[in-house]
């Protein structure tokens, strides 16, 4: 018997009495689902298995990539040729003035360290300085120079290679002034160059 809200009478208890079902919808399926993975899972067999085949460990599906061989380089024209050459020795010259007239100015850089700010020594050495530093700037304007000729080759090609080469030699040139001069920048600097001489 079904009372009119849908709950069950227990004929024996009389026509009172009513009773819930022994388990609720939750327990229901918390008692299921462990029933039904075990009986997925009970026969491997009819599945197949995600294990690598032999034939997908011999032949992969990917391929590595090679990498995309240089291009040859590019000879440069007479022309371009006779203007590295031309940039090149400005620099070379450049350098040996700056180079034969390091150890004088490092003389007159020794003498002014003992010497007070602005008098004779000090002055001397600061010429001695400006001149290297012309020397030097010689030099950076022909890096500029190559520097500008290969941001130029590497949009629109060309020989690469040689400007590159030119701009190696160059700058190591001006790389040596600039450690030679800041070295000696820095001694004149030194606590004892404000000092009177004795």
């Amino acid at each position: 018997m079904r009372d009119p809200d849908g709950m069950r009478r227990a004929a024996c208890y009389g026509a009172g009495m009513t009773f819930k079902p022994a388990f609720s919808g939750a327990a229901f399926f918390a008692i299921a689902l462990p029933l039904a993975l075990g009986a997925c899972a009970g026969d491997p067999g009819q599945y197949p298995s995600l294990a690598i085949r032999d034939i997908e460990r011999q032949h992969g599906s990917t391929q590595p990539v090679e990498p995309a061989a240089p291009p040859p380089p590019v000879t440069p024209s007479a022309d371009l040729s006779e203007r590295l050459a031309q940039l090149q020795g400005e620099a070379a010259s450049a350098h040996q003035a700056f180079m034969s007239a390091v150890p004088r100015v490092d003389q007159l850089v020794a003498t002014a360290q003992h010497s007070a700010i602005a008098s004779d020594p000090w002055v001397a050495a600061q010429s001695g300085l400006a001149g290297l530093e012309s020397s030097r700037n010689r030099s950076m304007v022909v890096m500029a120079d190559l520097d500008r000729m290969l941001v130029a080759v590497e949009m629109d090609g060309g020989a690469r290679e040689a400007i590159a080469q030119a701009q190696a030699s160059v700058d190591a040139m001006v790389r040596e002034e600039n450690s030679l001069l800041e070295g000696l920048i820095g001694r004149l600097r030194g606590p004892d160059s404000e000092s009177p001489s004795a």
